[in-house]
C-alpha cells in the first residue's frame, strides 16, 4: 500500500532504542585482514545474499526462493497482514514486500526515519548477534566481533547525530571482550549487546564474566541484554529426529539447527518441541524472545547479581515487556519467603522493584497494549524500540497514536519514546523530524538466486 503517513507532525524527539541492520558479507570479506579472513569464515560467516551460513565448521544452505528474510523486510508502506499474505515463493514478492536496503544503506536509513518519525535510534545486529555466542574459537570470535563494530562504526558515520552503534562481544574468552569493549569506547561506542543464553557452558551471571561487567560499569557503556530467536536443539537426539520428520514430511524449515549442542536458551525448548511434532506453526519468536528476557531477569533480580555492580545500567532489549510486573511481583514474594535462608547465608539482596528501578530498563514494542495501559508502572524504565526493519516493527507514528489512544500523558509518552532511552545510553536528545515526508517510497535490495 502506499505511504499515508503525510501530514503527520511533531514537535519532540523520538529515540529509537532498538533497531537493526543485517550484516553484508562485507564484515568477513573487507573489514577483516587477508591473513585473518578464511580462518575466520570457517568458525561464522553469514552471507544472506546467498543464504550462506557458516558454523563451527559446518555450511548450511538457505533458499531464496522460500526464505522469509524476516530481519530486513519491514517498511512503513506496508503491514504486518501484508507480510503475512505474500510467500517468499511468489513471483511480486520482491515488488509487494522485499528485502529493506536500510540494513546495508545508512542514507536510506535516514530517509525511512524520517518517514518514521524517528530523530536518533541505537543501530543492533542480526546475524553475528545471534550465532556469536555459539562459536567454538574463541580468536575467530574475537575477529568477527571486531570486525562487526568496525562496520557498524562506518555505517553510523552517516549521521553521527542520529546514527549510534551498538557493539557486540564475544564471550569466549573474558581477556579478548575487555579488550574489545575498551576499544569501541574509545571508538564512541555508548553499548554493547550480550545474548542472555548459556553458550559453551557459560552464561552471563557467572562469576568469571565479573571482570567484564566493571568494566562496563568503569567505561559508562550501556550494557544491553538483548534476546533472538533460538537456532538449535536441546538435544543431539532431539537434533536427530527433527531432521528425521522434517525429511519424511517434506518440511522445508528456515530456521537451521546445530545438530551439536552448544548453547541453550528457553526459545530452545519451543523449537525441538516444535519440530519435534513436525509442526509448521510459527511459534518461535511469539516464546523465544520473551522466554530468554524473563529468565534473565528473574535469576538477576533473585541473586543479588546487579547489586555487584551498582553502578551498570542494563536494559533488557527484545523480550517485551508486559511480563515485567508479575516477574517483580514474584521475586519479592519469594525472596521473602526464603528470607531466612538468605540470612543464614549472610546475602543481601534488595527489593527487586527498587534494584530494577536503579539500574534497569526494558524495551517495549508499539503493540504492548498492557505496557500503555499500566505506564504508570513503566514510566521511568519503559523505552519504546521501532524493531526496524524486522517484519514485525512498527514506526514511531503509530507508537505515538497508541499511546494517546490508552491515555498516557504527554509527559509519560516523552519519557518513553526518547527520555528514558537517552538516560540509558548517555545521548543528547536532538529533534531532526517535526514533520512527515509529502511521499516515501523504499529503497529496496534485490534477491540473488545462482
Amino acid at each position: 500500500m502506499p505511504y499515508n503517513r503525510q501530514g503527520r507532525t511533531k514537535d519532540f524527539p523520538v529515540f529509537d532504542c532498538d533497531s537493526h541492520i543485517f550484516e553484508p558479507p562485507d564484515v568477513w570479506e573487507k573489514y577483516i585482514p587477508s591473513h585473518q579472513r578464511e580462518f575466520a569464515k570457517s568458525h561464522l560467516y553469514v552471507d544472506n545474499d546467498r543464504g550462506i551460513r557458516v558454523l563451527n565448521g559446518r555450511k548450511s544452505f538457505l533458499d531464496p526462493r522460500t526464505f522469509s528474510y524476516a530481519a530486513e523486510v519491514w517498511n512503513p508502506t506496508i503491514t504486518k497482514s501484508d507480510i503475512g499474505a505474500v510467500s517468499p515463493e511468489d513471483p511480486d514478492w520482491d515488488e509487494r514486500v522485499g528485502r529493506n536496503a536500510i540494513t546495508r544503506d545508512p542514507y536510506a536509513r535516514l530517509r525511512e526515519m524520517d518517514a518514521c518519525g524517528i530523530d536518533q535510534v541505537m543501530v543492533f545486529p542480526s546475524a553475528p548477534m545471534i550465532q556469536m555466542p555459539l562459536v567454538k574459537n574463541a580468536e575467530a570470535a574475537r575477529i568477527c566481533a571486531r570486525a562487526y563494530n568496525d562496520w557498524v562504526d562506518d555505517y553510523c558515520s552517516a549521521n553521527r547525530r542520529r546514527l549510534y552503534p551498538c557493539g557486540i562481544i564475544a564471550p569466549q574468552d573474558v581477556d579478548f571482550a575487555i579488550e574489545e569493549l575498551r576499544r569501541i569506547a574509545g571508538m564512541g561506542f555508548k553499548a554493547a549487546a550480550v545474548r542472555p543464553i548459556l553458550s559453551n557452558g557459560k552464561y552471563p551471571t557467572f562469576p568469571e564474566y565479573d571482570r567484564l561487567w566493571h568494566e562496563f560499569e568503569s567505561l559508562g557503556l550501556a550494557l544491553c541484554m538483548h534476546t533472538f530467536i533460538a537456532p538449535g536443539t536441546m538435544s543431539r537426539e532431539l537434533a536427530e529426529r527433527i531432521a528425521a520428520v522434517h525429511e519424511e514430511a517434506g518440511i522445508r524449515d528456515p530456521q537451521t539447527f546445530e545438530p551439536e549442542v552448544s548453547a541453550y536458551s528457553p526459545g530452545l525448548f519451543v523449537r525441538s518441541m516444535r519440530g519435534a511434532r513436525g509442526s509448521v506453526v510459527p511459534s518461535l519468536e511469539a516464546r523465544s524472545f520473551g522466554a530468554a528476557g524473563r529468565n534473565w531477569l528473574s535469576l538477576v533480580l533473585m541473586s543479588g547479581w546487579l547489586e555487584k555492580f551498582p553502578g551498570l545500567r542494563v536494559a533488557v532489549l527484545e523480550s517485551n515487556a508486559s511480563w515485567l510486573p508479575l516477574v517483580l511481583e514474584k521475586a519479592e514474594g519469594f525472596l521473602d519467603l526464603h528470607r531466612h535462608i538468605l540470612e543464614r547465608a549472610n546475602l543481601k539482596i534488595g527489593d527487586p522493584e527498587e534494584v530494577f528501578n536503579r539500574q534497569c530498563f526494558i524495551g517495549f514494542e508499539a503493540d504492548e497494549d498492557t505496557v500503555l495501559r499500566l505506564w504508570d508502572m513503566y514510566e521511568n524504565v519503559g523505552i519504546w524500540a521501532s524493531d526496524m526493519p524486522h517484519h514485525d516493527a512498527a514506526d514511531a507514528w503509530e507508537a505515538i497514536d497508541r499511546m494517546t489512544g490508552w491515555g498516557v500523558p504527554q509527559t509519560a509518552q516523552l519519557k518513553f519514546l526518547g527520555g528514558n532511552a537517552c538516560r540509558l545510553y548517555g545521548i543528547e536528545q536532538q529533534l531532526f523530524v517535526t514533520e512527515a515526508p509529502a511521499e516515501y517510497t523504499p529503497q529496496k535490495l534485490p534477491r540473488i538466486f545462482s
